[in-house]
């Protein structure tokens, strides 16, 4: 849940009237118990707690690690007043004493998102507040003898255990992490990591009863108290981070040699790993600056996009470690510097993604066009060629029987005409496939009208021409809306559908929509793309848009000026 700036004023200015009233009764009723060092470490502890837990709770009102590093060091005080003189104050730090050992390990592993991720982290946590806040106060309600003496060895004993895991969970997660997620840590971890090993080694020395002595004691005191400093290290870095942005601006000025820009992104975010895709919005997909598609992470992986505008337009991701997450103002202003230059090398990209997209269209289209001619070979042989043959057959015959067997002769003649007839029914079969006569006697309009009342599926034609347009032009329409309706009887299960033709700033406009069960992909199928290489090698723009269970609708702009 999200605090609004008020409240998180008001609670950080209550957490430091808590904490000086702590401070005093801590100073005047412990005075004999502490040295002065030892006081003064205590209290500079406590408070660079607050302190930093204050100032990164304003920096990052999102993240919980601000109002944990305050809980560590309000309870800290609180637990000190178990060396107060007073037996109220004496009780009551008796009983908090050890919950900031629990905030303490909770903050460590939640750092640095302020969230645990793992579910061993979270037993974790759960079990060390069971220990601190359950068994080890058994003794101080019960009494440390019998029972409550052997619970409380318990409770040190699973300390140690618990603090040990804690911090090797820690180095574990560092040895997994990134470069960029390592060097977010690093001032934390360590530090975090050492106090969790002391504590370790201090509730297993009080389990087997063997004091320690004050080096490990100091030891733990100076880790314990740098936790603090460098959480506010960390967000130091965050600001001195955001600086490079102006050395990025120095850079963008001569970044022009391919992958220049990236370089120059990757030092401004401190990630080697780092990523560029670029947006096609006609296309609706990501490339990268050799114009190859790219897809980005999906949630849940290590990976994260960061989407780049300019002028409200989606122009490029940056792809990056998932730990700058944490670092969104950064992120911002990196994305907002590199936007312009990221929109040249976007449509740097894009001229290459259609470079490359229309080299395969070519072949294609040399691939289908073989593909065609085969097809006509294979049925003129195996079709009109025998036909002929049988008609030439049927024809020499009745040559030869003219004159023996006049009426042989006229059946042979029958014969021939049938095979004639059903040659020249084939030969225009074969020939409308190829192009349709109506299309190159009346137009682009006729031919449709014709193309919409042999489609099977009721189809509704809008058609808006205004004349004849280049025999190209007309043919690649054609085939676009013929195509479209052949996929809508033999696939859509549609009960419907509205083709759409006008023409609009010197382009001819193409919609083929139906209500179907959508789900076409033109990666796909042969047809579709075979669609999208004729328009493009027109020198237009082909589209399909298919939600499952919501149609599909098939677009295409093609040039006709």
């Amino acid at each position: 849940m999200r605090v609004t700036r008020g409240v998180r004023l008001g609670l950080g200015f209550a957490a430091l009237v808590v904490g000086g009233v702590q401070s005093a009764l801590i100073l005047t009723e412990t005075s004999d118990v502490f040295s002065d060092t030892e006081l003064a470490v205590s209290l500079l502890g406590g408070w660079s707690f607050i302190v930093s837990g204050l100032i990164a709770w304003e920096r990052r009102p999102g993240n919980r690690t601000g109002p944990l590093l305050v809980a560590v060091g309000l309870t800290f005080f609180a637990g000190l007043l178990n060396a107060a003189d007073q037996e109220a104050l004496h009780e009551f730090g008796a009983w908090v004493r050890p919950l900031h050992l629990a905030f303490f390990t909770w903050v460590l592993l939640a750092f640095p998102s302020g969230r645990l991720g793992s579910t061993v982290a979270r037993g974790l946590v759960v079990a060390v507040f069971f220990d601190l806040v359950v068994l080890y106060h058994v003794p101080l309600a019960i009494g440390d003898d019998g029972v409550g003496g052997t619970l409380g060895e318990a409770s040190y004993a699973l300390g140690a255990v618990l603090f040990l895991a804690a911090a090797l969970l820690l180095l574990g997660r560092w040895r997994a992490g990134s470069d960029a997620w390592r060097r977010t840590v690093a001032w934390v971890l360590w530090p975090g990591a050492l106090a969790l090993v002391l504590l370790a080694f201090f509730n297993a020395s009080t389990y087997f009863s063997h004091p320690v002595g004050s080096v490990p004691m100091w030891a733990f005191r100076i880790a314990f108290a740098a936790i603090p400093v460098a959480f506010l290290a960390v967000l130091l870095r965050v600001r001195l981070a955001r600086a490079s942005v102006a050395g990025l601006v120095v850079e963008l000025e001569t970044a022009h040699a391919p992958g220049a820009l990236r370089d120059a992104l990757a030092r401004a975010l401190g990630d080697s790993s780092l990523a560029v895709a670029y947006w096609l919005p006609a296309e609706k997909r990501y490339v990268d600056l050799e114009g190859m598609a790219v897809e980005l992470p999906r949630e849940g992986e290590p990976r994260v996009a960061t989407l780049v505008e300019r002028d409200g337009r989606r122009v490029a991701a940056i792809v990056h470690d998932e730990a700058l997450s944490d670092e969104p103002e950064l992120l911002r202003a990196v994305s907002a510097t590199a936007a312009l230059a990221l929109e040249n090398e976007r449509l740097q990209a894009e001229l290459r993604a259609h470079l490359d997209e229309l080299r395969a269209s070519r072949a294609r289209i040399v691939e289908a066009a073989d593909l065609e001619r085969k097809r006509i070979e294979r049925n003129l042989h195996d079709g009109t060629q025998q036909r002929l043959t049988s008609v030439t057959l049927a024809l020499g015959l009745a040559e030869s029987r003219l004159t023996s067997d006049p009426e042989a002769a006229r059946t042979n003649l029958v014969q021939a005409k049938a095979g004639l007839a059903a040659a020249l029914g084939e030969l225009r079969d074969l020939s409308q496939g190829i192009h349709p006569n109506v299309l190159t006697e009346g137009g682009l309009g006729p031919a449709l009208e014709d193309l919409v009342y042999l489609t099977p599926v009721p189809v509704t034609l809008a058609a808006d021409v205004n004349g004849r347009l280049s025999e190209q032009v007309e043919a690649g329409a054609y085939y676009v809306v013929a195509e479209a309706l052949t996929n809508v009887a033999k696939h859509a299960r549609a009960s419907t559908a509205t083709v759409t033709v006008t023409r609009e700033n010197g382009r001819l406009v193409l919609s083929v929509l139906d209500d179907g069960v959508g789900g076409a992909d033109p990666s796909r199928g042969s047809g579709l793309r075979g669609l999208a290489d004729r328009v493009q090698a027109l020198g237009g723009r082909f589209e399909v848009q298919s939600s499952s269970g919501l149609g599909t609708e098939v677009r295409a702009w093609i040039p006709c000026a």
